[in-house]
């Protein structure tokens, strides 16, 4: 896992990126009109004009072509973030931070798996540092319908994704 102390900017900065990422994630997760992890061409185009970048279908296939390991025609979200190059966004450290918190999250999760701002703070007190200022805007970049609260899966799904 990596120490916070390998941070090269502030952690606010890194919460911006963390959004834009998790705005990503919502974005591909409602294109992918089948739920099943991929998209395609079609998908492609209007996921990213959604995202105010006008592509032909040409274009999308040659994204996917260009990005996807097994060449099916098809995008995973991993792919699709490496192609906007989300990977270059430093979030590597808060990625660690998260799937150290998971084992940890878990047990200690309310109802429906969900953790909320009070108990995020305290177990990534246990396996890194994050204020519960930090906390609550960790809490804000990933909670998608505004009740406060994320679920164990989504923390674990962001992680796997940084």
């Amino acid at each position: 896992m990596a120490s916070n102390s390998s941070q090269t900017q502030p952690l606010s900065l890194n919460l911006e990126a963390l959004s834009y990422i998790n705005s990503l994630v919502e974005a591909f997760q409602a294109f992918d009109s089948d739920n099943n992890g991929l998209i395609n061409t079609a998908e492609l185009q209007g996921l990213l004009s959604s995202l105010g970048h006008e592509r032909s279908e040409q274009d999308a296939k040659d994204m996917i072509a260009h990005a996807s390991g097994t060449q099916n025609g098809q995008l995973s979200i991993e792919e699709f973030l490496e192609t906007m190059n989300a990977g270059e966004l430093g979030l590597d450290w808060i990625g660690d931070l998260f799937e150290a918190a998971v084992p940890v999250l878990g047990p200690g999760a309310g109802p429906g798996g969900m953790v909320n701002t009070e108990e995020l703070a305290t177990v990534l007190s246990l396996v890194g540092s994050a204020s519960l200022e930090d906390c609550m805007e960790i809490i804000s970049c990933l909670d998608g319908d505004g009740d406060g609260a994320v679920s164990v899966e989504e923390v674990k799904r962001m992680a796997s994704l940084l």
